[in-house]
């Protein structure tokens, strides 16, 4: 019996050094003398870090059986609460609240305990509206303070300082996530996954109120620690997080690399939590004009929120105007009105509306809006609401919607949001015209740079048609970018130029037909092109540098 007390200790151990093998190591050999539940717990987190996630999960789900068993309602109760969070993260919410609900069960007739907190932390989670959050997250820091949990009341404070920014009180929401973080990273915790979750609200919240900077920082710390402690479910997290933040800031290229290896590693450990990266990639598509793209990167996954508000954008850009309303409105339904991420979702709404021509029903989106933003500390949501009517005032032909536009800009390009700074700037060339034609010119050039830098080429298509209808040149007959390209990319688009398909360039060249189709898009993105025809005609209008593949 000690030398199976000694194994689950060295297990314990090896599990707070991020040694997750030999955490694995110790308690596989106590399970293969006789079960335990402190042996199946410790081994199912072992299991996740190491990116067997499904096995990491049963493992804790036998944790729990033995748990009860034994009368052990705290330690049940915590484990549940585990299981119920992966399976809500998975998308299996359903049985999430089954596990939730068997959390709650365990501890009827048990009293003070972390086990009661650990319910309030994933009924907060699991809340519909911000403030029953709060109310729940905060019940949770009571009870870890009372039985002085430390992990718990790291885990608590972490949850509702991200909720108090969710609800438009950032800076004291922030404070609390710092202080969380201080408190994880000071040792105040045992369980790694503490630290982890604390990382991760600090840079969700960071980057909902466009706290760049602050994101900026933390993301290189938590891709640092996930490397270092070979987490891999959390690494393919924070790399789509940082792509996140790198798409918003107008850093691209970079993105799109990091969305990429953020796929790679959730299909091959945990594929069920791919989707929202998926989404956020298939968004990169649509600004870079490759609809097509987008739709094939969101097939499998329409009914997912995040994916209905790409489709819309697609059906917008497309004039399925009917289509990109329907399907906005379903992604705001039960959604909780006092959330900022609905932000984006009503700014959507209101500019399908204008498209439409329906007024009446952009001014009620507007008013939803302008609600959301009233009285936040929320810089982003602020300038949402402020671009959103400069565009309905323009409809309107009123012309207070310039001090809007001129504000929405101010505040993008404070916030260092590029793209969303030249479309507010485009918008503000479109109100100025016709009364001030030369420096609507000027606003429309300004924005058309942007987009041109970025590779939003719908935006720059729609920005040189408004300086042709102010009878200027918009200079972008075609790209001039050739110096981005690589030396295989020239050669590939020399090919694209003499018509081959991607299955005859990976031949020619000795390549995969996958890397193949990834030059191509590369190409598409690098040039602020939307097909492989506009590339081909561009490759026959600018030859000079071209390389000739025989």
């Amino acid at each position: 019996m000690e030398a199976l007390a000694g194994e689950l200790e060295a297990g314990q151990r090896a599990l707070e050094q991020a040694r997750w093998g030999a955490a694995r190591l110790s308690f596989e050999g106590v399970l293969d003398v006789r079960e335990s539940a402190q042996a199946r717990e410790g081994l199912g987190l072992a299991l996740w870090f190491l990116g067997e996630v499904a096995k990491g999960i049963s493992s804790r789900e036998c944790a729990f059986e033995l748990y009860s068993h034994e009368g052990r309602g705290d330690d049940a109760a915590r484990t549940a609460v585990w299981v119920s969070h992966q399976h809500f993260v998975g998308g299996r919410v359903s049985a999430a609240r089954g596990w939730l609900a068997r959390a709650e069960r365990v501890l009827e007739g048990v009293g003070d305990c972390a086990g009661h907190g650990w319910v309030a932390v994933e009924r907060a989670r699991h809340a519909t509206s911000l403030e029953e959050q709060i109310v729940h997250a905060r019940r949770a820091v009571e009870i870890a303070r009372k039985v002085r949990a430390s992990d718990l009341e790291i885990f608590a404070v972490s949850v509702l300082g991200r909720a108090q920014v969710a609800a438009g009180r950032c800076e004291e929401g922030l404070r609390l996530l710092e202080e969380a973080m201080a408190g994880a990273a000071g040792g105040q915790v045992r369980n790694i996954h503490t630290l982890a979750e604390a990382y991760c609200n600090l840079i969700i919240a960071s980057t909902n109120v466009g706290d760049w900077e602050r994101a900026t920082e933390w993301c290189e710390l938590v891709d640092t620690f996930a490397r270092e402690h070979e987490a891999a479910p959390l690494f393919g997290t924070c790399r789509s997080v940082h792509a996140d933040v790198l798409f918003a800031t107008g850093h691209w290229v970079e993105a799109e690399r990091a969305l990429e290896t953020s796929l790679a590693t959730h299909a091959r450990y945990v594929p069920e939590m791919g989707a929202p990266t998926m989404a956020s990639l298939a968004e990169l598509r649509v600004r870079q004009g490759r609809l097509e793209e987008a739709e094939r990167l969101l097939e499998g996954n329409e009914a997912r929120p995040a994916a209905r508000q790409v489709l819309a954008t697609i059906a917008l850009a497309r004039g399925d105007l009917a289509l990109a309303e329907d399907l906005a409105r379903l992604c705001l339904e039960g959604e909780d009105a006092s959330d900022p991420a609905c932000a984006p979702l009503l700014e959507l709404l209101v500019t399908i509306h204008l498209a439409r021509d329906h007024l009446g029903a952009a001014r009620t989106a507007l008013q939803r809006l302008t609600a959301l933003a009233t009285g936040r500390e929320d810089e982003r949501t602020m300038a949402a609401a402020d671009l959103a009517t400069g565009r309905l005032r323009a409809a309107e032909g009123d012309q207070r919607g310039r001090s809007h536009l001129q504000a929405a800009l101010e505040r993008f390009s404070a916030l260092d949001l590029p793209l969303e700074a030249a479309r507010a700037q485009l918008e503000l060339a479109r109100a100025l015209d016709p009364e001030a034609r030369a420096g609507a010119a000027a606003e429309a050039r300004l924005a058309l740079e942007t987009f041109e830098r970025l590779g939003a080429s719908r935006d720059a298509d729609a920005a040189a048609e408004l300086l042709r209808t102010l009878g200027q040149r918009s200079g972008r007959a075609w790209p001039k970018r050739y110096g981005a390209l690589t030396k295989r990319e020239t050669e590939v688009l020399s090919l694209l130029a003499a018509g081959r398909s991607n299955a005859q360039i990976a031949e020619r060249l000795y390549i995969s037909q996958r890397t193949a189709e990834h030059h191509v898009a590369s190409i598409l993105a690098k040039l602020g092109l939307r097909s492989r025809a506009e590339a081909a005609a561009y490759a026959v209008r600018e030859p000079a540098e071209i390389p000739v593949v025989e």
